[in-house]
């Protein structure tokens, strides 16, 4: 379809249709670009969280020179930008310093002291200590953000009077980060051993939400023992039943029992000593004689002698440091069992008594049981109240559901409004060249009475009449006038009448002279071979 086309399909629509028109393919453009910017809307992820208000201003401010999309979240403390740019602009920004590095550190000693009292210098050290600590902690991965504060006392002559450093430490863990026991008592170790005199006791831990971390029991021998019993206690139960737990999941699949196990341990420090004697394993360790010689006439000579000997001994010293299993309580219940009916009903099935017996059994070995110590096991079916569970399955279903659903409705709305500009564009094309046909068709058509209204067919003879004419019926000639003429011009309806009358002028001389009319051809023919 060339321009010219499309000027000449234009100019015969009326006011109304040119409206309708525009109005369906600016529309259409619309719908397919609306469509096109939702699916192609970018995926954003976190670019920096935590920031303070001066950092995420000059990040926001290169963000907007730069013209890149970004979402101000958590307060604006986070900021989010297209997830195929958040590693670009992670490295640049750090490149370019516009993150504060954190807590300042021995870099306060690299600029010139000259002029500084002693009290500022003190206070320069405890800044960078503190600095030092922070960074230290913060190489932690679960750790955040961290902040170190030190109470350093000035060093007094007399004993009596020093007071002991103290220090505090704010841990911002990372989103859902959790500190494990060790690694706690490890920041209290690091802190203290970093601060000459300060003890652990002295250090207290606490996490963003004002939870203390710490063992606030520390300086307490007595209470911290009774806590580490306690601990002690708590990881036996726990690995006594997981070891439990792990096999019956095997066994029943998981969710079909639950293990739970109680210790109780004896943590009495006793020494036992206890000597054993060999009776058999005389060893001499000493002998002694004696020979006594009378003087007198007819006195005897008299002989002795004396043997110590030592038995064999065994000295046994028992030392027992506590924590000795005394009994266990052990507690089984099993997830009732059922079967589909062939109505496509549940019935129960209990588990029988041999088959409780086989799971005592293994549950005992599971956990070391021994009978002779008073341990004790229950083992009980009943059905599991499965409720919440479900549903936050359901929940979880339904929002993978409405994910691919979501999904499927974007591309198919991108697909329609695709398959509706080409429908729309095919239905221009196809009326155009309709409207072209038709032209063609009416051109040779010339009304009689504008021949008789004064219109001069010599006027008309310069236009070629337009071969391919159908003849047709009078209705048929007046329902396509009424159709097509109606959108053209005056002076284009002037020049089709005139066409038609000199057609119908000619068709008629034809038919009454036809002789004359093939004498007039021959001529006509015979002039284009001349020529």
């Amino acid at each position: 379809m060339s321009l010219e086309s499309l000027k000449q399909f234009l100019s015969r629509l009326t006011l109304g249709q040119r409206l309708a028109l525009g109005t369906v393919v600016v529309g259409s453009i619309l719908l397919l670009l609306g469509i096109a910017y939702w699916a192609g809307r970018p995926e954003y992820a976190l670019l920096f969280g935590g920031l303070s208000p001066a950092d995420a201003s000059r990040i926001v401010e290169t963000l907007q020179e730069e013209n890149i999309p970004y979402q101000l979240k958590e307060g604006g403390s986070a900021i989010w930008v297209p997830q195929n740019r958040v590693y670009e602009l992670r490295l640049r920004f750090a490149g370019e310093g516009v993150i504060s590095d954190g807590p300042v550190g021995y870099e306060l000693f690299d600029k010139g002291t000259l002029g500084m009292t002693d009290f500022m210098q003190r206070l320069n050290y405890k800044r960078a200590l503190e600095g030092e600590l922070a960074r230290t902690i913060m190489s932690l991965q679960q750790v955040e953000l961290a902040k170190v504060h030190l109470v350093l006392p000035e060093r007094s002559p007399f004993r009596e009077t020093q007071v002991a450093p103290s220090a505090s430490v704010l841990l911002v863990l990372k989103q859902g980060a959790r500190l494990s026991e060790q690694q706690i008592d490890g920041i209290t170790a690091l802190v203290a051993g970093a601060v000459e005199g300060l003890q652990p006791e002295n250090v207290t831990v606490l996490d963003a939400r004002g939870n203390l971390l710490s063992n606030p029991d520390a300086g307490n021998p007595e209470l911290a023992l009774s806590s580490t019993q306690l601990k002690l206690r708590q990881a036996l139960e726990a690995h006594l039943t997981e070891k439990g737990q792990s096999m019956l999941d095997r066994v029943l699949g998981p969710g079909n029992a639950i293990v739970r196990v109680a210790a109780t341990l004896n943590f009495d420090q006793a020494v036992t000593e206890r000597q054993l004697i060999d009776p058999e394993s005389a060893t001499v360790i000493s002998e002694e004689r004696m020979e006594e010689t009378g003087t007198a006439e007819g006195n005897t000579s008299a002989n002795s002698m004396v043997r110590n000997y030592e038995l064999s001994r065994t000295i046994e010293r028992i030392q027992q440091n506590g924590g000795n299993i005394e009994q266990l309580t052990v507690s089984v219940i099993l997830n009732q069992r059922y079967t589909v009916a062939e109505d496509g009903s549940r019935q129960a099935r209990p588990y029988t008594e041999e088959e409780m017996r086989e799971i005592e059994e293994l549950v005992k070995n599971a956990v070391g049981f021994n009978a002779q110590r008073g341990d004790r096991i229950a083992i009980h079916q009943t059905r599991f109240d499965t409720q919440i569970d479900d549903q936050l399955a359901q929940e979880l279903r339904e929002q993978r559901r409405q994910e691919q659903l979501n999904l499927y409705i974007r591309y198919g709305l991108m697909a329609l409004a695709l398959g509706l500009v080409v429908w729309l564009l095919r239905a221009a094309m196809r009326r155009i060249g309709d409207l072209a046909g038709t032209t063609q068709v009416l051109i040779g058509r010339v009304d009689r009475e504008a021949l008789q209204a004064g219109v001069s067919p010599e006027a008309l003879q310069g236009k070629a009449p337009t071969p391919g004419l159908a003849a047709g019926t009078e209705e048929e000639l007046v329902m396509i006038d009424d159709i097509y003429t109606s959108r053209l011009s005056a002076e284009a309806k002037a020049r089709i009448k005139a066409k038609h009358l000199l057609f119908e002028e000619v068709q008629k001389k034809v038919n009454e002279k036809p002789e004359e009319t093939a004498e007039i051809i021959r001529s006509w023919m015979v002039s284009d071979l001349n020529a």
